[in-house]
């Protein structure tokens, strides 16, 4: 399980970068982490701070609230996904 979670630190670590906290100015990955995930500020990343986000995505995920994700939910998360970066390709390409 411990060999895991390093792994999983470095694949969350570009999308926790995405997720900072407005004002939040991190100088390092460290910085990006903890600001990120030490939600009480107490300088220690808990368990339940680390799997919050991730909790989070998966109830997201879960639209019938059953506990569990089916492929249908994931493809409506995969076509909601796809219709945000068209949108904000056309915002970018529309502001030049």
């Amino acid at each position: 399980m411990k060999k895991l979670i390093v792994p999983s630190v470095f694949v969350l670590l570009p999308a926790m970068a995405v997720a900072l906290p407005p004002g939040a100015n991190p100088t390092s990955m460290s910085d990006a982490f903890m600001q990120q995930l030490d939600s009480n500020k107490d300088g220690a990343v808990s368990k339940a701070e680390f799997l919050a986000p991730q909790e989070k995505q998966f109830a997201d995920m879960d639209a019938n609230e059953d506990g569990a994700v089916d492929r249908a939910e994931i493809e409506a998360v995969e076509k909601s996904m796809r219709e945000q970066m068209q949108k904000m390709r056309k915002q970018s390409t529309g502001s030049r």
